[in-house]
């Protein structure tokens, strides 16, 4: 199952990486290529990068013994990392196909920055777990150290990190709520 996982594995993080540069084209600037980009691109990109990262992470499960992925410290991590890279890009997904065009405009620009960024960061740590499972280490696992998560520890939220996804989630439901309302 390995060799399918590493098949599975490239393209969502290939196209996940393709939908940040096209968010932070889109979140920059609002020039026609931007938008075409935008319009054409993006949604079908990530609806693919999602689909991939889903069954990249049910090959990767495939891999070794579910007890050996659960009791294993990078195991957890290297769930939990993919299932919030999964979840991030959904709602990413979501928010552009749900409010269309106008996600764009005032804070919701910042919101799709921000969670494309935060998306990425995790596509980047899955990928340098997965590395580390199978003895490749990169350079990011030093980054990672340097802001305080040694990976070969399960790795711990800090409260500060809850509340800010707590608050990122609240708002883009509430960004969500309000933009599909037309003013009486």
């Amino acid at each position: 199952m390995a060799p399918y996982h590493h098949m599975m594995a490239h393209f969502p993080i290939a196209l996940m990486s393709l939908a940040f540069l096209l968010i932070l084209l889109r979140g920059l600037t609002s020039s026609d290529l931007a938008r075409r980009l935008d319009e054409t691109v993006l949604i079908y990109g990530l609806a693919i990068g999602i689909a991939g990262g889903f069954a990249a992470l049910v090959t990767g499960l495939m891999i070794w013994p579910p007890e050996a992925t659960v009791t294993a410290t990078m195991g957890r991590n290297k769930i939990l990392m993919a299932s919030w890279t999964v979840a991030v890009w959904t709602i990413v997904l979501a928010l552009r196909w749900r409010i269309g065009e106008k996600i764009w405009d005032g804070a919701g620009r910042y919101l799709m920055l921000g969670l494309g960024a935060f998306g990425t960061i995790l596509a980047a740590t899955t990928g340098t777990l997965g590395g580390h499972l199978l003895g490749s280490p990169s350079r990011l696992s030093g980054v990672l150290h340097q802001f305080g998560w040694d990976v070969y520890q399960t790795y711990f939220a800090p409260t500060w990190v809850l509340i800010a996804m707590l608050a990122v989630g609240a708002a883009g439901i509430a960004l969500g709520a309000t933009a599909g309302r037309k003013p009486a």
